[in-house]
């Protein structure tokens, strides 16, 4: 039997879906209750669906957790699907993203951590301590709560020394972690990635943040052959995409590490998580080249490769580099993520 606060919880959730069901709210509560695998419904902002069961559930949960960090949020984020897609379409990406503010809600209370978070049909803007930054709303996924809200490249000895230098970013996804690189100084970006659509939003990223000068894209694999990628691949999923595994109808070409050291004048930093051309990269003919750099932040993957952590460190120890440890990411697949910086620059500095 539940417990009087339980009962409560989850009384309130059906109140915050409530906020997103403009009729029918009722009808579907109690379909919902009788287990029923499919209720139709109004929502506001997008229109009449199809809803299944644990979309109801989706909606009422995550509204809930979301509003705890920021009341308007659900609304935004069904205005803003709506204005987007159609409605099956919207309902389909609110039950996405939802979870993903909740999370980003949850991991913000557990760090201390204020963010205000907005959303219309033409951005969705984080506002911090830092200053902002907005998205394409539907370039919205994990990879943005990781870089901004998790900080997962908050590293002192890196950003202390980044305003004006430039930087190699390796996977690059929607432009993320090049915003990011930007807000705290660097003065231009190489961005990465393989994914078309998330390529394209980088592009669009870069301009909504005004500065497209500061980003060159790159729409490519760093590998010594072309790669077959989807054309459209899932956005909030995109950061987990490995051109070593997947595969689609889309050819992109390939682009090695001398290429990109030639477009820049000053390679600072290099920054790779790109679910497994890390090996590709630190044990490869061009392993050399990594010399140019004062630092490079990379995330293993194992399970991908089948070259272990300490592989990789000992190739960057024969280079000049003294690494460690940063992060534990997926301790089951052990991926870890470190930071390396070259003892020869830092001398001869």
């Amino acid at each position: 039997m539940l417990s009087p606060n339980k009962v409560k919880e989850k009384a309130l959730k059906a109140l915050f879906a409530r906020k997103l069901i403009e009729k029918g709210w009722l009808t579907v509560l109690l379909g919902y209750l009788a287990k029923e695998s499919e209720l139709k419904v109004k929502l506001r902002y997008i229109g009449d669906v199809t809803l299944q069961r644990t979309d109801f559930e989706i909606l009422a949960t995550h509204a809930y957790y979301t509003a705890k960090c920021w009341p308007e949020l659900p609304e935004e984020l069904a205005r803003a699907a709506g204005g987007l897609l159609e409605p099956q379409d919207a309902l389909s990406w609110l039950v996405r993203v939802l979870p993903l503010a909740s999370y980003a809600c949850d991991k913000l209370r557990s760090l201390g951590k204020n963010v205000l978070i907005t959303v219309n049909t033409e951005r969705a803007t984080l506002k911090f301590n830092e200053g902002s930054v907005a998205f394409r709303p539907l370039s919205l996924n994990f990879s943005i709560v990781e870089t901004f809200l998790e900080g997962v490249y908050d590293i002192p000895e890196v950003l202390s020394g980044l305003k004006g230098r430039e930087v190699i970013d390796v996977g690059a996804n929607v432009g993320d972690t090049a915003l990011y690189f930007i807000l705290h100084g660097a003065r231009k970006v190489i961005a990465v990635e393989p994914l078309p659509n998330a390529a394209k939003y980088i592009e669009e990223n870069a301009t909504l943040n005004g500065v497209s000068d500061k980003v060159r894209v790159v729409s490519a694999a760093l590998s010594s052959k072309p790669a077959s990628v989807p054309c459209d691949y899932d956005i909030l999923l995109s950061g987990g995409f490995s051109t070593l595994k997947g595969e689609g109808l889309c050819v992109v070409p390939s682009v090695t590490l001398g290429d990109l050291l030639n477009m820049v004048d000053d390679p600072y930093l290099l920054k790779m998580d790109c679910e497994g051309c890390e090996a590709q990269v630190i044990l490869g003919p061009e392993r050399e080249r990594l010399r140019a750099f004062e630092h490079i932040i990379f995330e293993t993957h194992p399970y991908i490769t089948g070259v272990s952590d300490e592989k990789l460190l000992a190739s960057l120890k024969e280079l000049g580099f003294e690494c460690r440890l940063h992060r534990v990411y997926e301790p089951k697949l052990g991926v870890n993520i470190y930071h390396c910086k070259s003892l020869s620059k830092e001398f001869s500095a």
